[in-house]
């Protein structure tokens, strides 16, 4: 794990074949706009240097900059959990979901606040994380910043994720229309104090952002400082009914199959797989709880 030190370098994290070679540049760029006012920085090659938590290089540093997309900001954020390092986000990614949240127009207005956040050394807003433990891994800690999802969206992460990048935010869509015709229902229980859904589901997802694959809102309520978790699930024995709801689904709006919930921890069985900020974390039961506060993100 990294530490802080107002008076380190900032760590620059990016991959080379993300935003198809975009993210390389990026960095590159935001790398010489903070020697133009001399701080220090490192660029760190995602492909070769390992972001696990059990990472070598624990250096100090003032702050880390992620130059990608939702899942290079998952390997790297078991680093940075009640740390107090600032992280920036500079979208490189193809779905950059939880860059929407800060609501910046584009990447060059990414990196101006960066910049300006290490050169007048402001306060980063603290935004909550969730915290994740698999029945099958119990002493293992997994986190996620925006979602945790099983059954459809877990599919169709896995479809979108076969797909080329190319593709950007329309992998999600793609990946939509490859799942649909194996989607099948699954029987999962979820339950939290005040609250316990027990039957059949399509799909289902506990979130801290208002949008997964790209801009798509289907959290449109969520905020990810206010300690709370965003429930939303989709009842049903069979994807047919279903069908003519899809518009409602993919917007977020209420619809007759939606179950919905603010939760701040929950249990979840199921012998679904799971996917978290669009990557892979486990299969069947787990507990999740917000890390209130967890993450120093630049704003």
């Amino acid at each position: 794990m990294m530490t802080f030190d107002p008076d380190g370098i900032v760590r620059i994290v990016f991959h080379p074949s993300a935003g198809r070679g975009a993210g390389q540049q990026r960095a590159e760029n935001l790398a010489s706009s903070l020697h133009a006012i001399n701080i220090a920085s490192e660029l760190v090659d995602a492909s070769f240097v390992s972001m696990e938590t059990n990472a070598t290089n624990p250096v100090p540093c003032r702050g880390l900059v992620v130059v990608g997309g939702d899942g290079l900001i998952h390997r790297v954020l078991p680093r940075l959990v009640n740390t107090g390092i600032p992280v920036g986000i500079v979208p490189a990614g193809s779905g950059n979901d939880l860059w929407r949240m800060l609501a910046h127009q584009n990447q060059h207005e990414s990196i101006e606040r960066i910049v300006s956040h290490f050169m007048h050394r402001r306060e980063a807003m603290k935004v909550d994380a969730l915290e994740l433990k698999f029945e099958d891994d119990p002493g293992q800690i997994k986190y996620a910043v925006g979602a945790v999802s099983w059954g459809a969206e877990a599919k169709i992460n896995a479809a979108a994720n076969e797909l080329p990048r190319q593709l950007g935010t329309f992998r999600y869509i793609v990946g939509l229309l490859f799942a649909l015709p194996r989607l099948k229902s699954f029987h999962s229980r979820v339950a939290t104090p005040g609250f316990s859904f027990d039957g059949p589901a399509l799909a289902a997802s506990i979130a801290n952002i208002r949008s997964l694959g790209g801009g798509i809102r289907l959290f449109p309520a969520a905020e990810f400082t206010d300690g709370v978790l965003e429930l939303s699930m989709v009842r049903g024995e069979n994807v047919l009914p279903v069908l003519p709801s899809i518009g409602k689904i993919l917007s977020g709006s209420a619809h007759r199959w939606k179950i919905s919930h603010r939760l701040s921890s929950a249990h979840v069985e199921t012998q679904q797989d799971s996917f978290a900020d669009g990557e892979y974390v486990g299969t069947g039961n787990f507990d999740v709880r917000v890390l209130t506060g967890a993450i120093n993100l630049i704003s």
